[in-house]
């Protein structure tokens, strides 16, 4: 060991032995024999097995999630990533950028206050952004020509049904329980999301031309295809108040969507 840290031997020796730790606890037929060798191993009944200072040792080693091996070390509790944090500063501008925008704009569509502000953008894998999505939501899949691939916008149902009731001559009451879009109902979205994404665009302007466009409105994640579980995503994460619904505007963009114009994000 150098420093406090188990090399990658080490670590799998001890591993091996946990088990066998544990059974040699409970036999009291012999007592483990002193350490030879590697540090401190016991046998019992020609088994290696671990001391207790060797488990703990070991804890040590798992909770830090760090192994050395050489001069070489890994973090096993880190991922690599594929946005630097340039890329992602780059991305909150562009979106607090394209927050005040979409502040007007819908305001006047839905003749009511709206607030919103990016509240957070980081990047993760696409099954995680699928698992914190309740099903059923409203999730637009949005083409980002000329860039290759789709984008997803998530609007929470509180909101989506805020703004129905609103613009259909109410006071904006949300609706405790979603229902499947009617057919009217769908085009008021629809209209919303066409609204979000004409200021999308206009926010982009200054990286890259884009003409985002509506593909389909989906209630489930699992209905969305054309990227692996374990593909990264960017993800853009707004609080937004609309009337007195509030909740999370969520935009999702597939890392092969985004990568041919990392370059231009990396000023």
């Amino acid at each position: 060991m150098s420093n406090g840290a188990l090399s990658m031997d080490e670590i799998m020796d001890l591993l091996n032995g946990v088990d066998m730790a544990a059974k040699g606890a409970a036999q009291n037929s012999s007592a483990a024999s002193d350490a030879s060798g590697k540090a401190g191993s016991g046998t019992s009944g020609g088994t290696s097995v671990l001391s207790l200072n060797e488990i703990d040792t070991l804890l040590k080693a798992v909770n830090a999630g760090k192994a050395t091996d050489g001069n070489d070390t890994f973090d096993y509790s880190e991922r690599p990533n594929k946005f630097s944090k340039n890329h992602l500063r780059e991305i909150s501008i562009i979106h607090e950028k394209f927050a005040l925008m979409a502040i007007k704009s819908l305001s006047d569509q839905i003749h009511s206050k709206v607030d919103l502000r990016v509240a957070a953008v980081d990047q993760i894998f696409l099954d995680e952004f699928n698992r914190c999505i309740p099903v059923p939501s409203v999730l637009a899949v949005v083409n980002m020509e000329p860039l290759k691939g789709n984008a997803i916008i998530e609007i929470d149902p509180s909101m989506t049904s805020a703004i129905i009731n609103k613009i259909g001559g109410g006071n904006g009451e949300q609706h405790k329980q979603w229902y499947e879009l009617t057919g009217i109902q769908k085009k008021i979205i629809e209209g919303i999301f066409d609204c979000l994404l004409a200021t999308l665009q206009e926010a982009w302007s200054e990286v890259i031309d884009i003409s985002p466009k509506l593909i389909k409105i989906e209630p489930d994640p699992k209905f969305i295809r054309g990227y692996p579980p374990t593909e990264w995503v960017l993800l853009i994460v707004m609080e937004a108040k609309v009337l007195d619904a509030e909740s999370m505007i969520n935009i999702c963009i597939p890392y092969p969507v985004i990568e041919p114009i990392l370059e231009k994000l990396s000023c």
